[in-house]
């Protein structure tokens, strides 16, 4: 696969990731974000199995090792029901951008767990991102209880993110740890769901379109083409290019949900993605110097 190709294959994974906010949003009209969550995960779930297959006969043990995926999947599962919740509370040009923030909140919270100190491009990057959020929501004030549940779940995937690097790098088993997120969320979503009574099978075929699409087409098939595709191209081609998911999320929101953002809001929006790009890029093209000695050379 030429690198072209792989970059365009990551542009379209990040459109379907985009599309899901919009899939999420009109499945919320139907489904509680519990039974949505659950549903949606069970066909995300069977999507990925093939691959998890596969993955385990070449490992030779289909649980080795996978201890750490308990509490990966269980923040995962947490986070996935948030926004979901969050999706019925507020737009999904600000769940798009918001969710973003998780990567604002990956190294910051590398300083508190790890003792890691963030690149100096990380805390410009904070301030972009606090000033966007701010213009989103019209003033901290006024952010929706959606906008903050959707910032709660970001912090979570940023969690997420760092288990999921522990687990990755100690198992080999990226399939099996994207299978146990999934089975998750299929137990945690029905669980939650399953308080308010079981859905009718009317609201089910309702939103069976958002359903096939948030579980088969953004669970699965944009899962095999990053996977797929990160092989064959460059990390800062990645980082950039899957970042536009938030973009694609604010397009297809504006195309079938005619949604619309005040002045202030574009202004947010564009600070957000601004802090995204220089959070992910900026410590790529800017390396820091390691020490004085380093310097001198």
């Amino acid at each position: 696969m030429s690198r072209l190709t792989a970059n365009f294959l990551l542009l379209l994974a990040a459109a379907l990731w985009g599309g899901a906010f919009v899939a999420q949003a009109q499945g919320a009209a139907y489904l509680d974000a519990g039974w949505f969550t659950g549903l949606r995960f069970i066909l995300a779930f069977l999507a990925v199995l093939p691959l998890g297959i596969a993955e385990a006969r070449r490992a030779g043990s289909a649980f080795a090792g996978l201890g750490g995926v308990v509490p990966l999947a269980g923040v995962f599962a947490i986070s996935t029901l948030l926004q979901q919740w969050a999706l019925a509370l507020t737009s999904v040009t600000h769940a798009g951008f918001l969710t973003g923030l998780y990567v604002i909140f990956v190294p910051l919270l590398e300083v508190g767990i790890f003792r890691r100190a963030p690149h100096p491009l990380i805390w410009l990057a904070a301030l972009l991102a606090l000033a966007g959020t701010w213009f989103l929501g019209g003033g901290f004030d006024s952010l929706s209880r959606g906008d903050l549940l959707v910032i709660l779940s970001a912090l979570g995937f940023a969690v997420q993110i760092l288990l999921m690097q522990h687990v990755a790098r100690g198992t080999g088993r990226p399939v099996a740890a994207a299978l146990g997120q999934s089975m998750a969320c299929v137990v945690l979503g029905c669980a939650v769901g399953g308080i308010g009574g079981l859905p009718r099978w009317h609201d089910i075929m309702g939103c069976l379109p958002q359903l096939l699409y948030g579980g088969i087409l953004s669970g699965g098939v944009a899962f095999l083409l990053q996977a797929i595709c990160q092989r064959h191209t460059g990390a800062t081609d990645t980082a950039v290019i899957l970042m536009a998911e938030s973009l694609f999320a604010a397009l297809f929101a504006a195309l079938l949900l005619h949604e619309r953002l005040s002045g202030r809001g574009v202004l947010g929006c564009a600070l957000l993605f601004s802090a995204l790009v220089l959070a992910q890029i900026g410590p790529m093209l800017m390396p820091r110097r390691l020490t004085p000695e380093h310097d001198a050379l």
